[in-house]
C-alpha cells in the first residue's frame, strides 16, 4: 500500500460475471493508459473483485494493467461498506491526500475519459466550461461549418 501514498487512486469494484463491468473495462483501460502517458506516476487503479471464484478473478484480472486486492481479501468488505457500494461497476477516486474525491468516477470516465483526471469537482467544472465555450462558438440560425467553410443549411 505504500506505493499508493501521494497518488490519485481509483478503487475499481467489479466482477467478471457482470456484463456492465466487462463493458466498462475497455474505457477504464483506455483512460488509464492516457493518464499514465501524461502523468506517469500520479495515478493507480486497484481492482476490488466481487468474483465468485479464484479462476474468474484470475481471468478478469489478467485483462487489467493495474493492481488488485487479492481474491477473497477481507478488506473488500470494509471498503464496500465505507464507500457504500450497492452495485457494480463502481469506481471511487481517492485523492493524493487520502480523501475521497468522488464515488462517481465511473460516470466521469464514461463522459470525459482521461480528461476527467484528477476527477475533482474543479476539473469537471473546467471541462464543462470548455464545452460550453465551444458550444457558443458554433454558428447559429441554420449555418453548418465543415472545415474552413460555413454554409447555410
Amino acid at each position: 500500500m505504500s506505493e499508493l501514498k501521494g497518488k490519485t487512486v481509483l478503487l475499481y469494484f467489479s466482477a467478471h460475471w457482470c456484463p456492465p463491468c466487462r463493458a466498462f473495462l475497455p474505457k477504464l483501460i483506455d483512460a488509464y493508459h492516457k493518464i499514465k502517458t501524461q502523468d506517469n506516476d500520479t495515478l493507480e487503479v486497484v481492482f476490488i473483485s466481487s468474483d465468485r471464484d479464484q479462476d474468474s478473478f484470475d481471468e478478469f484480472f489478467a485483462e487489467m494493467p493495474w493492481l488488485a486486492l487479492p481474491f477473497g481479501d477481507s478488506r473488500k468488505e470494509f471498503l464496500s461498506r465505507k464507500f457504500k457500494v450497492s452495485g457494480i461497476p463502481k469506481l471511487v477516486a481517492i485523492g493524493p491526500s487520502g480523501q475521497t474525491v468522488t464515488k462517481e468516477a465511473r460516470d466521469l470516465v464514461g463522459l470525459y475519459g482521461a480528461d476527467a483526471y484528477p476527477f475533482t469537482e474543479e476539473r469537471i467544472k473546467e471541462i464543462e466550461a470548455q464545452k460550453a465555450a465551444k458550444e457558443e462558438e458554433k454558428p447559429k440560425d441554420g449555418w453548418v461549418c465543415d472545415g474552413d467553410v460555413c454554409t447555410k443549411a
